[in-house]
């Protein structure tokens, strides 16, 4: 049986791969998007602050819910399921989901984001080692928790402010000697009474039997434990680009290397939003490169007809 085809494959369904979604649909492409999670990773953030027009800012997942709405009333087809194969061959691109279905497609946008690290130390996948303040910070609530977030930037921030209104005590942990975050985040964390900031702090190991019970850490002073009920990283992230089948250029961190059409060094498929290499990855510039791919692949499409 041969596989549908469609004018435009999108993997990804968070902000750039919705927005991207919604302009092809706008310019005529057959689309199919691939993903599970209306909205992407935007679920993690309690509070959209700097996304244009919303002055008191937005829920993540009620951002992400309206994308996905917007999209779906263009026409895109949504079938729920991640893509764990895309290959390119004879100028076509080829793809497989989890239910083992197939597609083509002449063109393909890659906007899978990005996915957390974890810290490559003992027990790292133990139990109460979380990455979502929003989603998993309530199973801590009402318990008089003590919590760690390790990390240093604004996302390490938002985490331990979330949890400082559900824990009894927060610790912010990261090896550098000073946060490397904005202001004014700093500037609430400073004010919260439930925090503490704990800098030149290396968490060297988790400790526990299944479910966390302590971190090791090793700081100036010496190696130490910390007892903690749950822990929140927030050290960085990497390119979520496992579904592709063949050689395409990268930087030396594996973000998709792209042309001013953020276009791949592979004919026809383009990258929109964190997974490429950008220098501004945020929710909006995300939206802008799903546009501007969507209009490009167009474009590609219309040369050779």
């Amino acid at each position: 049986m041969s596989p549908t085809t469609y004018d435009a494959i999108i993997v990804g369904t968070g902000p750039a791969g919705l927005t991207a979604a919604f302009y092809a649909r706008r310019l005529g492409l057959s689309t199919i998007v691939f993903g599970d999670i209306p909205g992407g990773s935007t679920y993690m953030i309690e509070k959209i602050m700097n996304f244009p027009g919303f002055n008191e800012g937005i829920g993540g997942t009620d951002f992400g819910v309206k994308l996905y709405q917007q999209a779906q009333a263009e026409g895109a087809e949504f079938p729920m399921t991640r893509l764990t194969a895309l290959d390119h061959k004879g100028g076509s691109f080829l793809a497989r989901d989890s239910r083992d279905t197939e597609f083509s497609a002449r063109t393909a946008i890659v906007a899978g984001g990005r996915v957390p690290i974890r810290l490559p130390i003992k027990n790292a996948a133990m139990r109460g080692v979380n990455f979502c303040s929003v989603c998993d910070g309530p199973l801590y609530r009402g318990k008089a928790a003590i919590l760690a977030v390790i990390g240093s930037d604004n996302t390490a921030a938002q985490h331990a402010l979330t949890l400082a209104r559900i824990a009894a005590r927060v610790y912010l942990i990261h090896r550098s000697k000073q946060p490397h975050m904005d202001v004014i985040h700093l500037n609430q964390l400073n004010a919260t009474a439930n925090v503490e900031i704990r800098s030149g702090t290396e968490v060297t190991g988790y400790k526990g039997f299944d479910l966390l019970e302590a971190l090791e850490v090793r700081s100036g002073t010496g190696n130490d434990e910390l007892a903690v009920d749950g822990v929140f990283m927030a050290i960085g992230w990497r390119p979520n680009t496992g579904m592709l089948a063949f050689e395409v250029k990268t930087n030396r961190e594996g973000y998709l290397k792209t042309d001013d059409r953020l276009m791949t060094s592979i004919e026809g498929l383009f990258a929109a939003g964190d997974v490429r290499d950008t220098d501004l990855p945020q929710v909006l510039t995300a939206c802008a490169d799903g546009a501007r791919t969507a209009r490009h692949a167009a474009r590609y499409l219309e040369i050779r007809i």
